[in-house]
C-alpha cells in the first residue's frame, strides 16, 4: 500500500493541497462514481482510487481527532 501512496498526479497534488479532503471528493471524485462502477474500473483506476482514499487517511490520522478539535480552550 505504501508504493501507491509515492505518486503524485494532479489528482492527489490537489488533494494534498485541499482545505477539506471530503469537499474535495464531493466536487472532484465522488465515491459513488467509483462504487456505482466498481465492476467496470481497470486495475489502474482502482490503484488510482486507493491511493487517494490512502492518502486522506494518513492525512487524517496525523491531525487531531474530532474530540481534540471540539475541546473549548480554556
Amino acid at each position: 500500500m505504501d508504493e501507491l501512496l509515492t505518486c503524485s498526479c494532479q489528482m492527489k497534488t490537489g488533494l494534498e493541497n485541499s482545505a477539506d479532503a471530503f469537499s474535495f471528493f464531493k466536487e472532484n471524485y465522488p465515491l459513488s462514481s467509483i462504487t456505482n462502477n466498481l465492476n467496470a474500473l481497470s486495475k489502474q483506476e482502482l490503484r488510482c482510487a486507493c491511493c487517494l482514499m490512502g492518502t486522506v487517511l494518513m492525512g487524517m490520522s496525523r491531525k487531531k481527532t474530532i474530540w481534540e478539535r471540539l475541546k473549548v480552550k480554556k
